[in-house]
């Protein structure tokens, strides 16, 4: 058994095509899947995310990513006993038919806590294993810049500025894009957008997610809970899916230096309750 696990913010259109996507998968596991709604103010074709998922449950209030995703575990631990959980982005689409096959034997090959596939996006960039910040030093860095950009995007000269500066800089130099592994790794952090969690990894803890975020950084929390708890967690190439990165958010806010600038705010505020759990070293 294994339950897929989405949250959905006014963005109807991308949650329908994951659940259709997921309907392709052949396997002789039972599937089912949980659809969170994180109140939406547009409730266009809920009817049909009703139709196509097994639970779809609808918040009164928006309660960000971290306690969003964990209010649909809550719910599916608790209806299926799954072996895994699957907690992926309503913007992404499974594109291997044996996704599910292959959870089930890469398992038995690692026996992971957390499980990242590779992650396939529309500009060819690649996010896994994830990039995260281990150090008090170097999210007091990130904090510092997050700060800086939110001064710059409010400012109209300064982001300006700052984009005739990258225009120049880019003339000259392409931008870096980081690509996928190409082979197995253990004990990498996973990128937030598809992550597998394994059952003897939800009974460990109250909370998949850390909550005390709202949305950003959840990566860094897990990698962090990884390193405390000496958990396996495991980047595996030969898994793929695909993500139409920031389609939600697109969807959302249309202005964007608005959102450039809501972006900055909930990673800051994610950054410096970071800061303070590394800091504290604290159990999570």
């Amino acid at each position: 058994m294994i339950t897929f696990i989405l949250l959905n913010y006014n963005n109807a259109k991308d949650t329908i095509e994951c659940l259709n996507s997921l309907k392709k998968i052949k396997t002789k596991h039972r599937i089912a899947s949980v659809v969170v709604d994180n109140n939406s103010s547009v409730k266009d074709d809920f009817d049909i995310i009703g139709k196509l998922c097994d639970q779809f449950i609808q918040l009164p209030e928006n309660i960000g990513f971290a306690k969003g995703n964990n209010y649909g575990c809550k719910v599916a631990i608790a209806k299926y006993h799954p072996d895994f959980l699957v907690v992926v982005n309503n913007d992404t689409l499974i594109t291997q038919k044996d996704f599910v096959d292959r959870i089930y034997h890469i398992y038995d090959e690692t026996k992971f806590d957390a499980l990242g596939p590779k992650i396939i996006t529309n500009n060819g960039q690649s996010v896994n294993p994830f990039k995260a910040y281990e150090t008090s030093d170097e999210v007091e860095n990130e904090i510092k810049k997050c700060k800086k950009l939110i001064s710059i995007y409010k400012n109209i000269i300064l982001r300006n500025l700052l984009k005739f500066y990258f225009k120049i800089k880019y003339t000259f130099r392409k931008p870096y894009l980081q690509t996928n592994g190409n082979k197995r790794e253990t004990n990498v952090a996973l990128h937030g957008c598809a992550i597998i969690f394994s059952k003897k990894y939800y009974q460990k803890y109250k909370d998949i997610f850390y909550r005390n975020t709202f949305l950003y950084h959840e990566e860094e929390f897990l990698a962090y809970r990884q390193r405390k708890d000496n958990l396996t967690f495991v980047y595996e190439p030969s898994l793929e899916i695909f993500h139409k990165e920031g389609s939600s958010l697109n969807t959302t806010i249309k202005d964007n230096y608005q959102k450039k600038i809501f972006k900055e705010e909930k990673r800051l505020q994610s950054l410096l309750e970071l800061e303070r759990v590394i800091r504290e070293d604290k159990q999570i």
